[in-house]
């Protein structure tokens, strides 16, 4: 009697079946089928909704493919549906509506995908899981070209040259232009120019910024005017012309220590 393999449904013909014509279903087990589950990339469409993969006994099929490209739109996030069987996917989610999509079973756990994102994922019959945490590296990451962040990013230290963040920076050392710096920036540690900076502390260079402040001082250009302040108390103004303004004593000729 035929029987079926569990993972990847190849025909297996039983003892003494299919005589001088066993070759044909060999070559479509091992030239179609075994070649679809190493080097297939299937696009499926989403409509919206749940889309449940093929998954058919000796004869190609969407699930036994290595690669699946989800393309459609959803407005929520959406599951592709897989055989609970042995498998290892790449799974590209390029719907659009911005929604992650999940793949797993009718049953057992799920990955979620993330929109714009490729992932390999896994399935050991019971549960599908994630080769690499997308949202988690080990060691020294290495970018080569620009860095943009949507977001909140954290960590101790960021180098290069040009890096893009919008969202809040968090106890970040920047060795490098530190460029498009947007959002809130706490514990921030710039080494080198803070181009269009808004607030730059510790910079050694902050080209255009508006605002720099130390433990107790800030100084702001407001108006055509610089103004130092202490404690946030305005001490003292100067304007473009060179007129200074202070709220106390003024000496010359003293040393400063």
């Amino acid at each position: 009697m035929t029987t079926y393999s569990t993972s990847l449904k190849l025909e297996l013909p039983g003892d003494g079946q299919q005589s001088g014509t066993w070759g044909q279903t060999t070559n479509k087990n091992f030239g179609t089928l075994v070649e679809q589950a190493i080097t297939g990339v299937r696009d499926i469409t989403m409509l919206d909704a749940d889309y449940v993969l093929t998954s058919l006994n000796g004869t190609s099929d969407e699930a036994r493919n290595a690669v699946l490209v989800v393309a459609g739109t959803n407005s929520a996030t959406r599951q592709v549906v897989c055989p609970l069987v042995e498998k290892v996917y790449i799974v590209k989610n390029a719907t659009t509506g911005g929604q992650d999509i999940t793949i797993g079973a009718s049953t057992g756990l799920l990955v979620t995908v993330q929109n714009g994102v490729t992932q390999i994922v896994y399935c050991d019959g019971i549960n599908f899981y994630n080769v690499v945490n997308p949202n988690y590296i080990t060691g020294n990451l290495s970018i080569t070209g620009a860095l943009t962040v949507v977001g909140a990013i954290s960590g101790a230290a960021v180098s290069g040259t040009t890096g893009t963040f919008s969202g809040a920076v968090t106890g970040l050392s920047f060795a490098g232009a530190g460029t498009g710096l947007t959002g809130t920036a706490a514990s921030l540690s710039i080494g080198g120019n803070a181009a269009t900076a808004t607030l730059a502390t510790n910079a050694t260079t902050a080209a255009a910024a508006n605002s720099l402040a130390t433990t107790a001082w800030t100084v702001v250009e407001s108006g055509g005017y610089l103004y130092f302040k202490n404690g946030g108390v305005n001490k003292m103004r100067l304007d473009s012309s060179g007129n200074l303004l202070v709220t106390g004593n003024v000496s010359a000729y003293q040393t400063i220590t």
